[in-house]
């Protein structure tokens, strides 16, 4: 059996953090699975309860604040007691692989970069700012990197276009999912959606599921919401998910914009969920109006999973697992004006929404599954461990 220790940005359960762990349930056969986590959270107590060992230890993440000196002071010393935890709690096990789940992580390339060992990197990232940042970034990876893995063709691109030797290491794996419930009847559906949501069954519910930040696009959404409920006062509009630590403040100026816009009654914003799929399954029509590129996507791929039909913005991977016009619509991003026509063509036409639904849960069944996904992997890390 080989040990490949996976280095994880966070113990959350968003984007990247449910790609590895989809991996981690279908992980490739004769590697054994140790996770390295800087905090507490959802996704250390879902691996606990499966018997995989989780380390508590720094992952030496870039955030804010990398360019003050103060950063590359205390990096040294950070990156030695990271280390020498890490070590003391492997207990003599040898590490064959190491895979750093995110280019915000850097304790994994100084691992391996230390004791010799092979090192997958997994980008989950478009980087555009700080440019800075942008332009050196593939250049790290590049370095430190043994084999880089990228979730879109987007990603891809955006790092070849920066270090044009990059993609000689290489490859784009697209990441894979199944639905790990089934679909609420419609009489289910509809007691959920009074219960959790307060609305009822008569409603057109749109959808947003993702992180509350900058750039996700709530404010966009909730602008082109506020011009389709003049005219369609029938819809409601959900968010869920919760902003990220210490950003509050995202939560609450989406707060003040609803009641300065007076729409409390007919939008309702959930905390982030453990259980996802019931939220996907009362909604209507899902959303993804990121204004920035997104890597991949991954709450298109759960929307067409749950049979619903997607409008994303057109860039990023969003492009990749989106066809335009046969699973959902692609909009100009940060068009608002945009964003309604497509909007409102899925609220005026019930058959259209579960044409795109039907078509969307095939293309997902086949292109972005969980088996194809760990295949990749298990290809990767044998040529790897060879």
């Amino acid at each position: 059996m080989k040990n490949v220790l996976i280095i994880n940005q966070s113990s959350e359960l968003y984007g990247a953090d449910k790609a590895i762990l989809e991996l981690i349930n279908n992980f490739p056969e004769h590697y054994n699975p140790i996770v390295v986590l800087e905090n507490e959270g959802p996704l250390k107590e879902l691996l606990k309860n499966k018997g995989i060992q989780v380390i508590s230890s720094s992952v030496i993440k870039v955030k804010r604040g990398i360019l003050k000196p103060t950063f590359f002071i205390k990096l040294p010393f950070e990156i030695i007691k990271s280390i020498i935890k890490i070590k003391k709690a492997l207990k003599g096990k040898k590490i064959d692989l190491i895979h750093s789940n995110a280019t915000s992580v850097f304790i994994g390339a100084f691992y391996s970069f230390f004791f010799r060992i092979p090192h997958l990197w997994h980008v989950h990232e478009i980087i555009v700012k700080p440019k800075k940042i942008a332009q050196i970034y593939p250049h790290i990876i590049s370095f430190f990197s043994t084999s880089i893995i990228y979730n879109s063709k987007a990603s891809y691109d955006h790092f070849v276009n920066i270090k044009k030797s990059i993609y000689k290491k290489s490859k784009v794996i697209y990441n894979g999912q199944n639905r790990s419930r089934p679909l609420l009847n419609s009489f289910k559906r509809e007691l959920f959606i009074e219960e959790h949501l307060g609305f009822n069954n008569s409603n057109i519910i749109i959808g947003l599921v993702g992180r509350i930040n900058k750039w996700k696009g709530h404010a966009l959404l909730l602008e082109t919401f506020c011009e389709l409920v003049k005219k369609y006062p029938a819809i409601r509009l959900v968010f869920v998910g919760s902003p990220p630590p210490f950003q509050e403040f995202y939560l609450n100026n989406l707060n003040l914009l609803i009641l300065d816009l007076k729409l409390e009654d007919k939008i309702k914003i959930i905390p982030f969920q453990n259980q996802i799929w019931n939220y996907y399954d009362a909604l209507d029509i899902s959303v993804v109006p990121s204004t920035e590129p997104e890597p991949f996507g991954l709450v298109a791929t759960e929307s067409m999973l749950s049979m619903k039909p997607v409008v994303a913005a057109d860039h990023g991977g969003l492009s990749e697992i989106i066809v335009n016009n046969e699973t959902g619509f692609l909009f100009k991003p940060n068009d608002s004006k945009d964003l309604y026509k497509k909007l409102e063509k899925l609220i005026v036409d019930e058959r259209l929404r579960i044409k795109f639904g039907e078509k969307g849960h095939k293309r997902v069944t086949e292109k972005f599954t969980t088996k194809k996904f760990a295949s990749e992997f298990t290809e990767e890390y044998n040529k790897l461990t060879q």
